[in-house]
C-alpha cells in the first residue's frame, strides 16, 4: 500500500511539472517603456491566446511544449514575433515599437476606388489578411467585429443578417424573403439569405455599409450592404 501511494504521488507530482512547463508569463512595453494594455498575445498556428492586463502583464497556458512562436500585437504599435526554445521562470520582456506610418484605406463602395475618409457613408473596411489572422472566416465571426451588424441563423433556410437592428425576419423559413441587407462578392448579388452563411474564399476586402444604399445597389439593401471583393488570380502561389 506504501509503495502505492508513493507512486501515485510521484506520478501527481511529474504530472504537476510537465503541466506548469506549458505556463508562459512576460510583460509587454512600449518604447517609453510604458505598459501596452490589452496586447494580443498568440501561440502562432493555434488559436490559444491571451490579452495583457493593465499593468501589461500576462500569463496564460501554451497548451503546447516548446519550441513555438509567440505573435504579439498591440494597436498602433509595430507587431513583433518572439521564438520560444524553452520556459524559464524568468517572465520575458517585450518591447513593442510604435507605428508612426499610416497607410490610406481604399474602397469601391460606391463603384469607384476611393479613399475611405473622403466618403459620406457610414462603413467598416477591412481587409482580407486581418480577416485572415482574426479567423473571421464567414459572416457569423465577422460580425463580431463589425458594429451594428447581428446574424442569426439555424440553418441555410432559416438565416438572416441585419444591419443596426434592420433587415429580415427570423422564424421557421424565411429562404423566400427577400433580404434587408444587400450581400455582394465581386459586384455579383446573392439574392437568397442562405448564401450569406458560405465561408469567405480569397477575400481582398470586405466593406460593410450601414444605412439605405438604394442608389448605388437597388432594392434589398434597406439596412445596408456587404461589399465582398475576392483576390485577383496571380501566377505567384500563395498559402
Amino acid at each position: 500500500m506504501r509503495k502505492f501511494l508513493l507512486s501515485i504521488i510521484a506520478t501527481t507530482f511529474i504530472i504537476n511539472i510537465l503541466t506548469a512547463q506549458n505556463i508562459i508569463e512576460g510583460l509587454v512595453i512600449d518604447s517609453e517603456n510604458a505598459p501596452v494594455v490589452a496586447a494580443t498575445v498568440l501561440v502562432k498556428g493555434t488559436n490559444t491566446f491571451t490579452v495583457t492586463d493593465v499593468d501589461g502583464t500576462f500569463k496564460f497556458d501554451t497548451k503546447q511544449a516548446p519550441p513555438f512562436i509567440l505573435q504579439i500585437s498591440s494597436v498602433g504599435l509595430i507587431p513583433r514575433e518572439i521564438d520560444v526554445q524553452q520556459i524559464t521562470n524568468k517572465p520575458l520582456r517585450i518591447v513593442l515599437l510604435s507605428n508612426n506610418t499610416f497607410e490610406e484605406v481604399y474602397v469601391t463602395a460606391r463603384r469607384r476606388k476611393e479613399n475611405i475618409q473622403d466618403i459620406p457613408i457610414p462603413m467598416t473596411a477591412l481587409i482580407g489578411a486581418q480577416v485572415e489572422n482574426t479567423g473571421a472566416f464567414n459572416v457569423n465571426r465577422l460580425k463580431e467585429m463589425v458594429p451594428t451588424v447581428q446574424f442569426y441563423t439555424s440553418n441555410q433556410r432559416n438565416t438572416t443578417l441585419n444591419i443596426r437592428g434592420l433587415g429580415s425576419t427570423f422564424g421557421l423559413t424565411n429562404d423566400g424573403i427577400d433580404p434587408g441587407v444587400g450581400f455582394y462578392v465581386d459586384g455579383v448579388y446573392y439574392a437568397r439569405p442562405g448564401a450569406t452563411t458560405l465561408d469567405f474564399i480569397d477575400a481582398e476586402s470586405i466593406e460593410v455599409l450601414r444605412g439605405p444604399q438604394g442608389t448605388l445597389y437597388g432594392k434589398n439593401t434597406t439596412a445596408g450592404a456587404f461589399n465582398i471583393t475576392t483576390r485577383k488570380p496571380s501566377f505567384t502561389p500563395v498559402g
